[in-house]
């Protein structure tokens, strides 16, 4: 899924703790550990985060280094004085492509949002977890008299890992003064300077712990997963196919098979590059999550002029709850011939999906010339995902 692009986290731990009373919240006991020790490990025991900057408040620099010693991908700095600065502090602190700004306050962030946010910005740049409003949302005067009532269906709660390529993050900040108290998160930066923001789905248990209330919530919850059993495993297995005729005329539309180009043949008709492995992938991943990413999403992208392929397969993991863990894919055609090709899609394919090489199979045949596939009118693919849900 990443394409051999580096991720780092920033955690922001500077705040004052102002309306949680008297007490720092981050340091709050929670399982055995500070409420801000959970926030930091979500990051470092996730397979896609190279490192970790963690953002503290100056008083507490010390502690924190004291908290993580030993942790040698995690980096501690002191904040400034909002949270938008103490966030760019983080992100020049950070390297790499790709950067997840998240609240310290929130301890129970998955690996699955972690993984959605970093689709969601590999897609469109800058990406945040949140989740629709269940209740009515109304804007306010300052004597809290209603000014207007926003679409309960277009209103979203945001919540963190906010995130983006780094560098179209640090261009955004060129154009803002971090100190803005109008400036809440990191993504108002982004909007203010053009750049498009997509939400995708968190999680309710991904809440902020703000208030002595919210503590008091988090502790229930982390009662309820130490006396929760061990979750067993679920396997999914989704089939798809897709065919397509190829260019004939030859319109100089170049072949593209599971994100590799094959010289010297002519490409396959189809609004998009064409590239049927990858179509017969998002099928598959689509039976697996129940959303028909071709048959919706995909026809959305391809209008707006996005025509690779890659792009739909990254919308359809985005619904994934689980971990792909195997692909199989058999292509029917006469040509070209694919065996010299393999080691190549295997690679391209695993790096896509986040799988490994060691984890896409890939077999070819000409199916001895009984369809229109096997005398060389186009090319037929079914792919086979398995998928491992926990919980």
């Amino acid at each position: 899924m990443l394409q051999n692009q580096t991720v780092q986290a920033v955690i922001l731990a500077a705040g004052s703790s102002t309306r949680y009373g008297f007490r720092d919240k981050l340091y709050e006991p929670l399982g055995g550990h500070p409420l801000l020790w959970r926030s930091v490990h979500a990051f470092l025991e996730h397979p896609a985060v190279d490192a970790v900057v963690l953002v503290a408040r100056q008083d507490r620099v010390e502690f924190c280094r004291g908290l993580f010693a030993g942790e040698e991908r995690l980096t501690v700095i002191p904040g400034g004085e909002s949270r938008c600065e103490s966030s760019l502090l983080g992100v020049k602190a950070a390297e790499g492509d790709l950067v997840l700004v998240h609240d310290g306050a929130r301890p129970f962030l998955s690996g699955e949002v972690i993984d959605r946010c970093l689709a969601g910005a590999l897609e469109t740049g800058a990406a945040v977890a949140g989740v629709p409003a269940v209740d009515t949302v109304k804007v306010c005067d300052s004597g809290r008299m209603v000014r207007y009532t926003t679409p309960r269906k277009d209103t979203w709660l945001i919540q963190s890992p906010q995130t983006f390529r780094r560098k179209l993050l640090l261009e955004a900040y060129e154009q803002a003064d971090p100190l803005d108290p109008s400036l809440t998160d990191d993504c108002m930066v982004m909007e203010q300077a053009g750049f498009p923001v997509q939400v995708v789905m968190g999680s309710r248990d991904n809440f902020k712990v703000t208030r002595p209330e919210d503590y008091q919530h988090a502790l229930a919850l982390c009662r309820r997963e130490e006396e929760r059993p061990a979750p067993a495993s679920v396997w999914r297995t989704g089939i798809g196919q897709d065919s397509h005729r190829f260019e004939e005329p030859a319109t100089g539309k170049p072949l593209i098979l599971g994100g590799v180009t094959f010289p010297g043949c002519p490409g396959l008709s189809a609004n998009s590059d064409g590239d049927v492995v990858l179509h017969a992938l998002c099928n598959a991943i689509s039976g697996i999550t129940c959303e028909n990413i071709l048959g919706t999403r995909a026809d959305i992208i391809c209008s707006s002029g996005e025509k690779n392929s890659r792009v739909y397969v990254l919308e359809a993991l985005k619904y994934l709850r689980g971990r792909l863990t195997h692909l199989s894919f058999t292509i029917e055609c006469a040509r070209p011939i694919i065996s010299p090709y393999i080691p190549q899609m295997r690679r391209a394919i695993g790096e896509l999906t986040g799988l490994g090489e060691n984890s896409v199979g890939i077999t070819a045949t000409s199916g001895e010339q009984l369809t229109d596939f096997g005398r060389g009118l186009g090319i037929s693919v079914f792919c086979i995902a398995t998928a491992e849900e926990v919980g």
